[in-house]
């Protein structure tokens, strides 16, 4: 072998472990249908219905489980097509569900329980305050709205509002584009795809602290894409109770698609970066545009597509999430027939 061929080769080695993902695979034996996935120090919760089950980070293992399913107090309703939402904070973790939420301590004691309205539809603490995502009706025109919410539950201040739908219309909007937004260290997060890649930032008390704005590519909606996205209307469960399945929805909607996909698919804050999820696709990955906590972009990755939220999901802007990102790794969890795999992958 001569030496060029040696060096390209040395090369190829080289930019292989350079630039391509390490790979770590666990069985999670204790998981059927998961729905959501968080990690906090040295341990990861994952929330199944009414069960949050914690394992440790180093080596995978079930440490301990709490949680149970039902309408007393410290217990959890579970319904059909509306996932339990989870958030771990440093020293407790939260579970939002559709009509209260409960702070338990890290290891499952009851701390704190408080019923929520069922306009809300994600309640998360930030400081001694909360951030509501609330559904409203104004007229002909419903809303989808962040705002801040004091320790007594008491509104003090919306923080933005999008449209989400006419009150009474015969149209469908194919691509929804629901807010979404994330609390990190007692600030709160606002990505505002429909001014384009915008983002506001407030603390604790819903004061604006400042906006990101970038530039971005706008990525055409496809037929494929329209194959794709009416796939996931006709198999979407409440979808089919709610307009009497695909073909009756079909004769009775409009279907409407955007030329281009928003800006901003989801967003994710830890360790002190901006993850933000856009629609731009190659092969069974997804790009993640990562940001500095000004705004600055650090770097672009593909990422795998985990799972396809369902068409409810994505016009609620809440729903199974099972990909988690933690110091520079991203955590997923593949379902299989009789077990789940946790996958990490480092990111570069």
């Amino acid at each position: 072998m001569g030496k060029p061929r040696i060096f390209l080769l040395l090369l190829l080695f080289f930019l292989i472990g350079k630039y391509s993902f390490s790979v770590q695979q666990e069985i999670l034996k204790e998981v059927l249908t998961p729905e959501g996935i968080e990690i906090s120090g040295n341990e990861i919760y994952i929330i199944e219905g009414a069960i949050i089950y914690v394992y440790s980070l180093d080596d995978i293992k079930l440490l301990r489980k709490f949680g149970s399913e039902g309408e007393e107090p410290g217990e959890l309703k579970v319904t059909p097509w509306l996932s339990n939402l989870i958030f771990v904070l440093p020293d407790s973790v939260v579970v939002d569900s559709m009509d209260k939420m409960i702070v338990f301590s890290k290891e499952g004691k009851v701390l704190q329980e408080r019923k929520r309205s069922y306009q809300f539809t994600q309640m998360v603490p930030v400081g001694i305050n909360f951030a509501v995502r609330k559904r409203i009706v104004e007229e002909k025109m419903q809303y989808s709205t962040i705002n801040c919410y004091d320790p007594e539950s008491e509104k003090t201040k919306e923080l933005y509002r999008q449209p989400f739908a006419p009150r009474a219309g015969r149209s469908l909007n194919m691509v929804p584009d629901a807010i979404h937004f994330c609390v990190y260290e007692d600030r709160i997060f606002i990505e505002e795809s429909p001014k384009g890649f915008f983002i506001e930032v407030f603390d604790s008390k819903g004061k604006k602290l400042y906006q990101i704005e970038n530039k971005f590519t706008k990525i055409p909606v496809t037929r494929k894409d329209k194959l794709e996205i009416e796939e996931i209307v006709r198999v979407d469960p409440f979808m089919r109770i709610q307009s009497g399945g695909w073909d009756q929805m079909k004769k009775e909607y409009k279907l409407d698609y955007p030329n281009t996909f928003p800006a901003i698919q989801d967003l994710i804050v830890s360790n002190n970066k901006i993850y933000i999820q856009t629609y731009k696709k190659q092969e069974n990955k997804e790009e993640y545009i990562i940001l500095d906590l000004q705004g600055h972009i650090l770097n672009k990755v593909l990422l795998p597509i985990v799972r396809k939220p369902s068409y409810t999901e994505q016009m609620m802007g809440t729903g199974v999430k099972l990909f988690s990102i933690y110091k520079n790794k991203f955590y997923y969890i593949v379902e299989k027939d009789q077990w789940c795999e946790l996958h990490v992958e480092e990111i570069k």
